[in-house]
């Protein structure tokens, strides 16, 4: 696999899982208009890999029985995982998520007989193929229509791929609709938690929230905006998987270092003094937006310099809406942070500033205004800007590096590697905390080989430099 060697996988079985019996009440989430926005979005992927050298008998005796019953425990608190979207067939009222007692989720046991090496080649940061993961990652299973003519879409995929004597590999996909990064992040660690051995009782904070009736600001207005855009829209059309289509593109993880985070905050501020957003977050995007602009330019994907970039983030809102959501509240809740920039701003001497002034500005202008909307400005404009940009000119970002997958212990120590896949799709740059230094972070991406060295040079010379 270090060149050219695909990912053969034996399958061993498919394992329902559902909460115990009888310890899930039934429930239905009717969607709000922040998962609305959702709704025909592509899912998303994570794959977290453990070195862990383990013979296949010991794992299938030992390992994997533990994974199917945590995660069972898990599903009785974060039920809706388990359960269903429904849709109706002519899209006449609101779809909602519905779980019933006895629904379940297949979990995918698989087996790999890859070589250590092959394994560390998956784990690495270096360049790789972004085909070599894909067979890690498990896909929602199919619709299915109702006797009322309604459809059920799945809403959680998993997938455990062991590789004997070296270590295995957790895969899930979620259909963004159920849920935001919090969300899932949730499930996650309450997943590690009782496969780590924790006490059945959670505690009450850490529980999912589902009452939607407490999202309040801008329900009604918004709700009717958003369901017009969607409801014309056939479900099972915007249900492709496409990773398969996914060719001669790489992926990398970068590293920015704690003290190369501090240099660029420096170097910023003393361009550009009067800015009051220059974050972590705001300087390390700034300087990889810069960097793919570069390499775009470069690569020759296109040589407009009045062309413009777009830059895109989300944030939660919870504590910010009128009145506030708990933290612990299930669903999307999230805002859009934007910006555009001109070509040349990136390509010239002053970029990387350029490109900060821009996504501090359009984080701030979102969080932290006077407007009667609030972080809810603009929403109404969401959908469009969502269905009609660009996505060769953007640069978005999936996950948070306030949400510590290297953290997350099921029971056999830290996750050697976290990856999400369908940054290959989305052409977002994937944002964590990096394992191995506090306060540094780990950026993935995925390009063409070619702008992937533009890249990798700009990257490597613009820390130098500083």
């Amino acid at each position: 696999m270090t060149g050219s060697q695909p990912l053969d996988l034996t399958v061993l079985g498919h394992f329902p899982v559902a909460p115990p019996p009888e310890a899930a009440a039934n429930l239905t989430l009717p969607l709000t208009f922040l998962d609305l926005l959702w709704l025909h979005m592509n899912p998303v992927h994570r794959l977290i890999f453990h070195h862990h050298p383990i013979s296949k008998t010991d794992f299938i005796d030992t390992v994997f029985p533990l994974m199917k019953s945590s995660l069972s425990k898990t599903l009785q608190h974060y039920s809706p995982f388990a359960g269903k979207l429904i849709v109706s067939s002519d899209n006449s009222i609101l779809p909602e998520i519905r779980y019933i007692d006895g629904d379940s989720v297949t979990l995918v046991l698989a087996e790999s007989t890859l070589t250590e090496g092959d394994f560390d080649h998956l784990v690495s940061n270096r360049a790789k193929s972004c085909a070599d993961s894909h067979p890690l990652v498990p896909r929602l299973p199919p619709t299915s229509r109702k006797s009322d003519g309604s459809t059920q879409v799945p809403l959680l995929a998993l997938q455990v791929t062991l590789f004997p004597n070296v270590g295995f590999c957790i895969g899930v996909t979620f259909h963004h609709v159920v849920g935001d990064g919090k969300t899932i992040f949730g499930f996650w660690k309450t997943w590690a938690f009782f496969s780590g051995g924790g006490d059945q009782k959670v505690k009450p904070d850490s529980l999912p929230f589902f009452d939607r009736t407490e999202l309040k600001e801008g329900r009604g207005r918004l709700e009717a905006i958003f369901w017009e855009n969607q409801k014309n829209v056939k479900i099972e059309d915007t249900l492709v998987d496409l990773l398969p289509t996914i060719q001669n593109k790489v992926r990398s993880t970068f590293t920015l270092p704690r003290g190369d985070i501090q240099r660029l905050k420096s170097h910023v501020m003393a361009r550009r003094p009067e800015l009051a957003h220059v974050t972590s977050f705001t300087v390390t995007c700034s300087f990889v937006w810069n960097c793919v602009i570069r390499s775009r330019h470069v690569a020759g994907v296109y040589a407009n310099d009045d062309e413009d970039e777009l830059f895109g983030c989300m944030a939660d809102c919870r504590a910010r809406l009128d009145p506030p959501l708990p933290e612990n509240y299930f669903g999307n809740c999230i805002t859009v942070c934007y910006g555009y920039a001109k070509v040349r701003e990136h390509v010239g001497e002053d970029g990387l500033a350029a490109a900060a002034a821009v996504i501090g500005e359009s984080i701030r202008g979102q969080l932290y205004n006077n407007h009667k909307d609030g972080v809810l400005k603009g929403a109404e404009d969401w959908y469009t800007l969502l269905s009609t940009i660009n996505m060769d000119r953007t640069l978005s970002v999936a996950a948070s590096p306030k949400f510590d997958y290297y953290g997350l212990d099921f029971g056999w120590g830290k996750p050697k590697k976290s990856e999400i896949p369908s940054i290959d799709i989305t052409g977002a740059i994937s944002l964590a905390g990096s394992k191995d230094e506090e306060g540094a972070l780990e950026i993935g991406l995925a390009l063409p080989v070619t702008q992937m060295d533009a890249f990798t040079r700009f990257f490597e010379e613009g820390l130098k430099a500083l």
